[in-house]
């Protein structure tokens, strides 16, 4: 982990120091031209790489096929073409069609929960690019042995994955091709209840992907560009802010993150994940900005549930959360608008276990504080009456009892892309 965070520390250095030199001159840095919206299709190439089981009470080893997984980005350039962030979600697992093997299989998904890639020489159209970039990333993997397929899935969930890759476009559309590096690609994982295994799967893939980009925004009024262009690179939320606020309602997908190992899982279930993941869901918002003061209060709502299981063991979450939160604008570049706050959430966890013996459900409430963190993109400052959001929430504190033990919960929510209406703009406009 301290490698990866200097590695990422010297990547942000050079990214900054290459980003002194643009190709583009002070005056043709339009502002509606720092970000573009994308979308990507592309797959993943996994190598073949040796699975364990236990036959006999003797550990073996065997081939696991090589592997091909479609992906899905939502991403957007920005920084003028120097820089480019987004979001990865596997679509499926096609291993079996490489290379099918009747006795054993595996899932193996790489998804990114925010990446960044940077171009020394910005991206253009007709250009070959090349860029490299680093990942905050989740791994999951599970093997399938016949005839029982039950075997549990486990996953890395904070991985920093660097890669490099060339970028060509034409017109709105760009065709890229890439190489990922995996440091940490040791699992040492259950073969049975009881066995483990230590397994290690490839440290490269190889993928390529074409993508469509647009920008909504140079479709407003030739009026209003003009004046989104005359902004200065840096200044605040509310320049020329004319209403004192607006109301918003905003939803998104997310997905959680336990930054803490559960004890709880370690002693009791060992061969279960011990670190959770939620399933992805929906962040609800129903808010107020205050525009002259450039800050925005809001209500949310999130429900994400946790399942783990493997060898006849179920082990489900359901948190149902309501929280209250006042962010703080920091500044705006360009149209990136990051801001921090304070929240406090209410709590309701449904925790449900199933065993050979039996089942059983226990029911908690809690009240957590957080920090959130965020961005916006905003090219048209309090003018728009949509825009996008991103949302970082910590909770440091969360936990709950099983049956006077303690389920260390220490959550890091992640709300990716969420669209936010403000109904009193649009009507004016």
């Amino acid at each position: 982990m301290k490698r990866s965070f200097i590695t990422m520390c010297l990547l942000l250095w050079a990214c900054q120091a290459i980003g002194q030199t643009d190709t583009l001159t002070k005056a043709k840095k339009k502002r509606l031209d720092f970000a573009k919206t994308y979308f990507e299709l592309g797959g993943s190439y996994f190598p073949a790489f040796q699975g364990k089981r236990l036959v006999n009470n003797a550990i073996q080893t065997f081939e696991n096929s090589a592997s091909l997984n479609p992906y899905l980005n939502w991403g957007g350039f920005h920084f003028w073409g120097h820089a480019e962030f987004y979001v990865t979600f596997p679509l499926s697992n096609l291993n079996q069609i490489l290379n099918p093997n009747e006795d054993t299989s595996f899932e193996m998904n790489h998804s990114v929960a925010t990446g960044v890639r940077f171009f020394p020489w910005a991206f253009r159209e007709g250009r070959i690019r090349p860029y490299v970039g680093l990942g905050w990333s989740a791994l999951t993997f599970k093997q399938i042995i016949k005839p029982e397929e039950n075997q549990p899935e486990h996953y890395k969930d904070f991985l920093l994955v660097p890669e490099v890759g060339l970028l060509y476009g034409y017109k709105n559309f760009a065709v890229r091709v890439g190489a990922r590096y995996f440091q940490d690609n040791k699992w040492r994982y259950p073969i049975t209840k009881t066995t483990f295994a230590d397994i290690n799967t490839p440290k490269y893939s190889f993928y390529a992907g074409l993508a469509y980009s647009f920008e909504s925004s140079k479709n407003v009024d030739p009026k209003l560009q003009k004046k989104w262009n005359n902004y200065p690179t840096i200044s605040k939320v509310s320049t020329s802010a004319t209403r004192f606020g607006d109301f918003f309602v905003g939803i998104g997908p997310s997905v959680s993150f336990s930054l803490e190992k559960s004890t709880f899982n370690e002693q009791n279930f060992p061969h279960l994940q011990n670190q959770l993941s939620s399933q992805s869901y929906f962040d609800i918002a129903l808010g107020y900005q205050f525009n002259k003061a450039n800050l925005f209060t809001a209500l949310s709502f999130r429900n994400p549930t946790y399942e783990t299981k493997g060898y006849g063991t179920e082990q489900t979450i359901q948190k149902t959360s309501l929280l209250l939160e006042v962010n703080k604008f920091l500044t705006d570049y360009s149209g990136f608008a990051p801001y921090i706050g304070l929240n406090v959430a209410y709590d309701h966890f449904k925790y449900s276990e199933k065993i050979e013996l039996g089942t059983r459900e226990i029911i908690s409430r809690k009240v957590e504080p957080g920090v959130t963190f965020g961005w916006d993109i905003v090219p048209g400052k309090t003018d728009e009456a949509w825009i996008l959001r991103t949302n970082l929430r910590w909770y440091p504190l969360s936990s709950f009892d099983v049956d006077g033990q303690k389920f260390d919960f220490s959550q890091l929510e992640y709300n990716l892309i969420q669209l936010v209406f403000y109904p009193g703009r649009f009507f004016k406009r």
